[in-house]
């Protein structure tokens, strides 16, 4: 059975209640609410964009209480509904009504405040009616939305931040912010639900930064210097390894083609120059292309030249009078 505390806090009071509760895992979206829930913005226009943010994307709604209406927030984490409670407390004026709830799974915590008659029409608007103007707000805004609907990976699993937002309208709304912001994100649904996305590095830490949770962003860059050089030095391995697979097939090819021109008694009647790159690559299968030519002072291109013939020769591509006097070596051949 679940357990519910319930706490009744008033605009005038400047006490506060012990809010309980919360998960024990402590992830990285986690933090970054913990976070930007710890932020107070200075000025009541911000704090009241703010406020609208996080009741409109925790899908709240207006309900009857008492003589009058209230906003309703359903709400996941505890820090949230603190800062919603510290939200109304600085704008004055409303009464507050905290709850939380225990069940086997999880806590849930409700908030429902009283709204004045300047402050209902705020709360009953539809998305294509909110609009933001300064740069304030903008930002203020972008953070409620993300605490009351948003989720953010660690850079250390695979890039992704996204708002699940309760209607189309409002996905409009969250990515036009992103892009006044020069942050290009992604829409589309999932399970009936409206996403506005982020799959690329630069673009969550930019909406890290403009939400105003520099910790978080900190910790994010440094996981992610460390991911993306770890990433490099694993395509340079990569590469290299490819690299020296391409080389060991190349020499057993260019050895094999050498021992059967030697079986058939082709390779002693060859020139001396092809001769002599015959011996060197037999002696040493482990060189490649670049060691044999330092070891013979030729160039690189002139020993590749050479061993191709070779290769051409034993595997009956062309006759000996066509490759060893007809063909010419590139420039630059000694």
């Amino acid at each position: 059975m679940a357990r519910d505390l319930i706490h009744v806090y008033t605009g005038g009071s400047r006490g506060r209640g012990v809010l309980l509760g919360g998960d024990a895992t402590i992830s990285f979206a986690a933090d970054v609410k913990s976070e930007l829930s710890s932020l107070t913005p200075a000025r009541s226009c911000c704090q009241l964009t703010e406020l609208l943010g996080i009741f409109y994307s925790s899908r709240g709604r207006i309900i009857r209480s008492g003589d009058g209406q209230a906003a309703y927030f359903p709400l996941l984490r505890n820090p949230i509904a603190r800062k919603v409670v510290r939200l109304v407390h600085l704008l004055g004026g409303m009464e507050v009504k905290y709850q939380a709830s225990r069940s086997a799974k999880q806590m849930t915590f409700t908030v429902e405040l009283s709204l004045p008659d300047h402050l209902r029409e705020h709360f009953e608007l539809a998305s294509s009616r909110f609009g933001v103007e300064s740069a304030c707000d903008r930002k203020a805004l972008v953070r409620g939305v993300f605490l009351g609907c948003g989720s953010v990976n660690a850079p250390s699993a695979r890039y992704h931040l996204e708002f699940v937002l309760p209607s189309a309208g409002w996905a409009a709304v969250v990515a036009g912010l992103l892009a006044a912001h020069e942050i290009r994100a992604g829409t589309g649904q999932r399970q009936g639900h409206h996403l506005v996305y982020l799959k690329d590095g630069d673009g969550i830490a930019r909406t890290l930064s403009l939400m105003g949770a520099s910790r978080a962003v900190m910790e994010f860059e440094n996981i992610r210097v460390v991911r993306e050089v770890s990433g490099q030095v694993n395509r340079r391995i990569n590469f290299e390894t490819a690299n020296i697979d391409k080389t060991i097939e190349s020499a057993m090819r260019q050895v094999a083609a050498i021992e059967a021109l030697e079986r058939s008694g082709r390779l002693s009647i060859l020139s001396p120059a092809l001769q002599e790159v015959a011996r060197v690559r037999r002696d040493n299968p482990e060189m490649n292309l670049t060691e044999i030519a330092l070891h013979m002072r030729l160039s690189k291109s002139a020993v590749n030249h050479r061993l191709r013939r070779l290769v051409e020769l034993a595997e009956g591509g062309a006759a000996l009078s066509e490759l060893d006097e007809a063909r010419p070596e590139p420039a630059g051949v000694v």
